[in-house]
């Protein structure tokens, strides 16, 4: 349950940072770490760099997680019973409708969360050699 709610977080942030390219060059040290945390927790393999097929992963898991009920879409069906938890998954859930639900109808299908506008990997993929390495990652200053 932590977990979930941590993604949730986590998320919600960074979909905070991808509001416009120039969030990116001047974000809060927090949302800074927790693009960083985000980053590093999509380095499956631990070499201490993330592929594109890494985050891609990372962000599909992401999407499952969300998708409570397992029925492809993140809605308001994925909302949890426990009222505590409702106080956290609502915002994230505002939040994430907000940014990945093209046709406004209150639910994200795995197409509407794939098609991410601007594209964040690519952002921080500062070299262009399909990897996102922590020294390409942003750090406050």
């Amino acid at each position: 349950m932590k977990r979930r709610f941590a993604v949730l977080s986590v998320l919600g942030l960074i979909l905070s940072a991808m509001g416009t390219a120039t969030v990116l060059a001047q974000p809060s040290p927090k949302t800074l770490g927790r693009i960083a945390e985000m980053m590093t927790e999509a380095d499956l393999n631990g070499d201490g760099k993330t592929s594109r097929a890494e985050f891609n992963q990372h962000r599909a898991q992401m999407f499952a997680r969300l998708d409570r009920n397992s029925d492809g879409v993140i809605s308001e069906g994925d909302r949890p019973r426990i009222p505590i938890a409702r106080r956290k998954f609502d915002p994230a859930f505002e939040r994430v409708t907000s940014i990945f639900d093209r046709n406004d109808d209150g639910r994200v299908t795995l197409d509407e969360w794939n098609k991410t506008d601007p594209d964040v990997f690519g952002m921080l993929d500062r070299n262009d050699d399909g990897m996102v390495a922590r020294s390409e990652l942003p750090t406050a200053r």
